[in-house]
């Protein structure tokens, strides 16, 4: 049999099999290979869709169809094609064209006009630290003061720490730009937890230009013969902390700050190690070099290490809450450059829920103010604040939402949740640490109205918090006896958040 026969057979054999074998509503019949499916349960209702071909056919002027309409069910058990949605598909605002922000007409998900929400975004920036030193920079000159001192007067390395949300990368940033504006040449990097000590120097050492080896930096002609950048001059492979010593040695002509921001997620002791080495050579030596450390941490040896030798050449910067008054420039500040007002109230409370942290009045102050843009009003008024308070605490980081449950157990308005409101509310140092003998004294609720908890009652939970790894207070030992304070720094405003509208806090 040739091909062309062979393949009439084939066609007439499976034209048959489809001709011969039909689906009703009661499932298959017909010759299906001698099994009778008739007996099956009844399926569902036929489903008709007209035939149509994925490519036109030849003359047709019809364009080309990826295939059927999507299905919707109506009243018989029938489909259809589905009507056209509601609602658009949500886009972004802004449309980016080579990275640069493109105006748009479309309204952003949330309701609120492009250029508007952008304005918020640039006035509020809690998920972003600072990056210019502008009228949006609050606070903190009495710490960029002293970390200016030091760089510039002592010639000592500064190591800047502190808890989370506090600000940090913000004034490591401002730092940087006075340093620059100065004629420091500074580079900065981002740690990881995976990083070793000789990646770190030469990803640093490699934006460092070659003309200001030493030589080059004194001789035009000689800069022209440059061999290389400074991390071309260190060995291949592991180098010893005495030969990077030497080559930090070779710069001239300007003095270099490297930033080590996010120190704390070093874990290699190798890596401390050698950086509590290589402040020593440097101090030693005179070098144009300064290392300026930021991190998560209570003491600078959290974040190095315990070297002694190296004391008298660091300056440790511990960053303190922000006092009230700069929490409340900063709405203040940001409130005029989105071309918004905040009702005094809101500000007062916005300072209260904040602790001293700008994290959260930058966070606050964000969601309240599209609140009130949203309403097409330009004043923040208390509505704004409480809408702000629910979404701030259902979006809080998960860990603190589990712990915070973790404790307070299936009793919401229980005993542990009162002390806990107790401990958040009551009076703490730079460090975040209270005394436990302060808690009982605190009320339960705005005005000093309502019940008071025992003072042993207080006293006897503040322990159970604190005890085990789970507990999420920690003693701090100071002379004379303990305080109490927070593992988690952020935790005081999280309880403030979650039981505001049953304290009666907004």
């Amino acid at each position: 049999m040739d091909d062309n026969a062979a393949n009439t057979t084939m066609r007439d054999f499976f034209r048959k099999r489809r001709h011969g074998d039909t689906f009703t509503g009661d499932g298959l019949t017909g010759n299906a290979g001698g099994i009778d499916l008739r007996s099956r349960r009844p399926g569902p209702a036929a489903v008709e869709v007209p035939f149509e071909p994925l490519s036109p056919g030849p003359g047709s002027d019809r364009p080309l169809r990826p295939g059927p309409p999507p299905l919707r069910e109506v009243r018989g058990g029938a489909l259809t094609a589905a009507p056209p949605p509601d609602e658009e598909l949500p886009r972004f605002s802004l449309p980016v064209a080579n990275g640069i922000r493109m105006a748009a007409s479309a309204q952003a998900v949330s309701g609120i006009p492009p250029e508007v929400s952008q304005a918020l975004r640039e006035a509020f920036t809690p998920t972003r630290p600072k990056q210019e030193v502008n009228g949006l920079f609050v606070g903190r000159l009495n710490t960029l003061r002293r970390i200016i001192a030091a760089i510039e007067e002592e010639r000592a390395h500064v190591v800047l720490h502190g808890d989370r949300g506090r600000g940090k990368t913000s004034l490591a940033n401002a730092v940087e730009r006075i340093a620059g504006q100065a004629g420091y040449l500074t580079v900065k990097m981002t740690c990881s937890a995976e990083l070793c000590f000789e990646d770190m120097f030469r990803s640093l050492l490699r934006r460092v230009p070659a003309n200001f080896q030493r030589g080059a930096a004194t001789s035009p002609f000689a800069a022209g013969r440059s061999s290389g950048g400074f991390d071309a001059r260190l060995p291949p492979g592991a180098f010893s902390v005495t030969q990077l010593a030497d080559v930090l040695d070779e710069i001239a002509g300007t003095h270099v700050m490297f930033v080590l921001d996010e120190y704390d997620r070093v874990l290699s002791e190798d890596v401390k190690n050698k950086l509590a080495e290589l402040i020593k050579n440097l101090t030693d030596n005179g070098s144009p070099v300064t290392l300026f450390v930021i991190g998560v941490a209570e003491t600078v040896d959290q974040l190095l290490g315990k070297h002694p030798s190296i004391q008298r050449s660091l300056v440790a910067v511990h960053l303190p809450p922000m006092t009230d008054r700069e929490i409340e420039r900063i709405i203040l500040v940001g409130a005029e450059a989105a071309g918004l007002t905040f009702a005094p109230e809101v500000r007062q409370k916005i300072v209260a829920f904040s602790k001293g942290l700008p994290y959260y009045a930058q966070l606050l102050s964000l969601h309240a103010a599209r609140g009130a843009v949203a309403r097409g009003a330009r004043n923040v008024e208390r509505e704004d604040l409480a809408d702000a308070l629910r979404r701030c605490a259902a979006e809080a980081e998960r860990g603190l939402v589990e712990a915070y449950h973790r404790v307070i157990g299936p009793e919401e308005n229980g005993t542990v949740a009162d002390v806990l409101y107790l401990a958040a509310q009551a009076p703490f140092d730079e460090f975040g640490s209270f005394r436990a003998a302060d808690v009982p004294a605190v009320p339960l609720r705005p005005g000093g109205n309502g019940r008071r908890l025992p003072e042993a009652s207080v006293l006897s939970v503040l322990n159970e918090l604190a005890v085990g790894e789970g507990g999420v207070l920690q003693q701090v030992i100071v002379p004379g006896g303990h305080r109490l304070r927070f593992r988690n720094q952020m935790m005081r405003q999280f309880i403030l958040l979650a039981q505001a509208q049953q304290r009666g806090l907004v």
